[in-house]
């Protein structure tokens, strides 16, 4: 009779444990049950990368809703400076979370760099206009396009690149297309609209361009590498959910996903 009873309390053990491990791991594989809603200002180049950094985070924070706008970051800026709307600013480049910075839009302390956005000439596949340098973008018969230098990031750095190399004028004469975000450009070129641009790395690994494109790089001296931040704003509705989506993006989990696309981190 002892020995059944010892049995017994033995089975009931094994069970209350084997349960608790069951609704452990269920609560893990489900997620934080907190509950938010943030608008993130994501630069257009992140239009790739973007939507699975949304998609893993919600597997942490599944009741967390994160609503995305892809734009120049110029355009972004402008979202902050006249509508005060956003929780979440991403833009291409340093200068515009700067910008961000010393207008009050950003709170200074969750302003964080996450990974470079390099410069690189794109052209169309096999390099008709024979295009292997910086210096080419300014040809006879060369159609190039750029962002503009006030609105996207790439159109910013394009231009610093332009005049750091003494070709602005020159390659201007050349330029037949500005855009208003770095996706653009690459459907230009892809389209046989124009015979060059420059865009970001990563985004040459993109399905769009693939088979349809050649990849100058830029030497380091000639080139202006760019650091993408990202901060929480001033006005932001939700700073809890807005500060664990700002951490999951800047850590190591977030940032495999990053250099899954194609991001120097």
């Amino acid at each position: 009779m002892e020995k059944n009873k010892i049995a017994i309390i033995c089975i009931a053990a094994i069970v209350t444990i084997a349960i608790g491990a069951y609704l452990s791991g269920t609560m893990d594989s489900v997620g934080s049950d907190e509950e938010g809603t943030i608008d993130v200002l994501f630069a257009a180049g992140f239009s790739k990368v973007g939507p699975e950094l949304i998609s893993e985070f919600n597997k942490k924070y599944p009741n967390i809703k994160v609503n995305p706008k892809y734009g120049g970051s110029g355009e972004l800026f402008a979202t902050l400076e006249t509508q005060k709307k956003g929780d979440v600013f991403l833009p291409a480049d340093y200068k515009y979370m700067e910008d961000a910075m010393n207008n009050n839009y950003i709170a200074n302390d969750t302003v964080k760099n996450i990974t470079k956005n390099v410069p690189v000439i794109i052209v169309e596949k096999g390099n008709p206009k024979n295009i292997t340098s910086l210096k080419d973008l300014a040809k006879d018969g060369v159609k190039v396009g750029i962002g503009e230098k006030n609105g996207p990031a790439i159109g910013k750095v394009t231009a610093i690149i332009l005049e750091k190399n003494n070709l602005s004028s020159a390659v201007e004469k050349n330029v037949v297309v500005t855009t208003t975000t770095v996706n653009q450009l690459l459907t230009y070129l892809i389209t046989g609209q124009i015979d060059a641009t420059i865009i970001w790395e990563d985004m040459t690994s993109w399905q769009e361009g693939e088979g349809k494109i050649e990849v100058i790089e830029i030497p380091a001296d000639e080139n202006e590498v760019s650091t993408v931040p990202v901060g929480i704003t001033t006005f932001a509705k939700d700073k809890d959910a807005s500060q664990k989506f700002q951490e999951f993006i800047t850590s190591d989990e977030g940032k495999a996903v990053w250099e899954k696309w194609g991001f120097e981190i």
